[in-house]
């Protein structure tokens, strides 16, 4: 097809305009669909931002291009140094949209396709936390650009209402960027980033509450009300985690809102419908839920054991006696060491085959174990 068929008057328009027209126009209308009906605008962000209809939002300097609730569709950079514009010619990003009072600064956007989803299930099968990936995109992008480590993803200024957009509207799927970006990046110089990325306090958060939750979801399945209950116990730990966690974070803990929205939602959602694993937190000897574990408001959801079953329970739990416990705990030592024996032997017989030298590290790499179990075995082989 011709160009001219596509834009009229191509002849007489610079290159420069064609292919804003191309490019440029498809993925603003892009950018403008995806934004919430709501999002968060201000002309200024030291006076304070509020969420506003999208048309009205539309109209403001600094728009919400990140953390959404339901999707993560595009990572930003803020730039304050001007080697960004050689940098990113090796990894072309979506858009650029320069400072118009200091054009060196810029916030720069790539844009995702597909997005992350966050509120479907299938957003979380074959990956335990799907902030991971960006997280790890995040902090290589960081690290990449030099970016300011505290700007946090939620504000960037607007392309709609911007007169100085530069990129092509590229779209990048994930693993092709994260590919790209840890051939340009060494790894160690991205882990300085990790905790500064725009959803590294996401993923912390989203890995700690998931485990409590594994932990708790069988005291509720099967109950009436269970699932809400469920959500309000994942819910009181998320926002205590956040406060903990967060309190001395360069960007302060997550915004209340935001871990209601994204992690308490996602997490009760798919454990209590989802999980199938064995992780409980059983009173030794009676197989009910240990409440001293909880958390108060955690443990007020949770019935006590009132007259016989109490009884009961006191009674099975005094049945596993200490010799008893010490027994057991001796057995499974000993299962433990002959795994790791023949382990070491399979190992050693590989080096050899290979005629590689025998060392405790490389025993230990060859067979899945700590160095110092290596160390000691191969000492006592040699005695």
């Amino acid at each position: 097809m011709e160009l001219t068929n596509l834009i009229p008057n191509a002849e007489t328009l610079p290159r420069r305009e064609i292919a804003r027209i191309l490019f440029q126009e498809p993925y603003l209308a892009a950018f403008r669909e995806r934004l919430p009906r709501y999002p968060y605008a201000t002309d200024n962000p030291r006076q304070g931002m509020r969420p506003r209809r999208k048309e009205k939002a539309l109209e403001h300097v600094y728009i919400q291009v990140g953390r959404y609730p339901h999707a993560i569709f595009r990572i930003v950079l803020d730039l304050d140094e001007p080697t960004w514009w050689d940098a990113m010619d090796r990894i072309p990003p979506t858009l650029t949209i320069p400072n118009p009072q200091a054009p060196w600064k810029a916030h720069i956007v790539y844009e995702l396709e597909p997005p992350i989803w966050l509120s479907s299930p299938k957003a979380h099968e074959g990956q335990g936390n799907p902030f991971a990936l960006v997280r790890e995109v995040d902090a290589l992008l960081r690290a990449y650009f030099g970016a300011d480590p505290a700007y946090n993803g939620l504000l960037g200024r607007n392309p709609l209402a911007h007169p100085h957009l530069i990129g092509g509207g590229k779209l990048w799927d994930l693993p092709s960027l994260l590919e790209e970006l840890r051939e340009l990046t060494p790894r160690r110089r991205a882990l300085a980033y990790l905790d500064t990325a725009t959803y590294g306090r996401n993923c912390t958060l989203f890995d700690h509450v998931r485990v409590f939750a594994y932990g708790v979801v069988a005291m509720y399945r099967g109950k009436p009300n269970g699932f809400e209950l469920f959500r309000q116990a994942v819910a009181y730990e998320a926002h205590r985690l956040n406060q903990e966690l967060f309190r001395g974070h360069p960007q302060g803990p997550l915004p209340r809102r935001e871990v209601e929205a994204t992690i308490v939602k996602s997490v009760s959602k798919w454990t209590f419908y989802r999980y199938r694993g064995t992780r409980v937190w059983p009173v030794s000897g009676t197989g009910r839920p240990d409440r001293s574990r909880l958390s108060p408001a955690a443990r007020a959801l949770v019935e006590p054991l009132e007259g016989e079953e109490l009884e009961k329970a006191r009674k099975e739990g005094l049945e596993a006696t200490r010799p008893q416990r010490v027994a057991n705990l001796e057995a499974a030592n000993r299962k433990r060491q002959s795994k790791a024996e023949e382990a070491l032997w399979e190992a050693l017989r590989r080096l050899q085959a290979r005629g590689e030298r025998v060392t405790p590290t490389a025993l230990a790499r060859e067979a899945g174990v700590h160095r110092n179990t290596a160390s000691r075995w191969l000492r006592r082989m040699r005695s």
